[in-house]
């Protein structure tokens, strides 16, 4: 959940740091310096909440034990794809060029 949160904010070494550097790559291209500072206050404000969720996630102590929670969350159907999902986040925002590549070939069909 903190690497997908990390994601949104648009933290380097994600994937979510790739689509804001082009969306503000293209603000910055074509002067909307509206559109460049929208999206920097936006990022800031959302990485503000985000950290919040985050130091409540590890920092806080539990109100109450959960008993019915199952002990092993890895092996279980939702474990095995937030893991899937964390880790294509992590290795799509250190080596994008596979998705840059289908991005290119989109382009023109826009």
């Amino acid at each position: 959940m903190t690497v997908m949160m990390l994601s949104l904010a648009g933290i380097p070494m994600t994937l979510g740091f790739i689509g804001k550097f082009y969306v503000l790559a293209v603000g910055v291209h074509a002067h909307l310096w509206w559109l460049v500072a929208a999206v920097v206050v936006g990022s800031a404000i959302g990485l503000y909440y985000y950290l919040r969720v985050a130091v409540s996630l590890y920092l806080s102590a539990p109100e109450q034990l959960n008993r019915d929670a199952p002990s092993n969350w890895q092996y279980s159907a939702g474990g095995i794809v937030v893991l899937i999902s964390a880790l294509l986040v992590l290795v799509l925002g250190i080596w994008p060029q596979p998705l840059i590549s289908i991005v290119q070939l989109a382009t023109p069909l826009m």
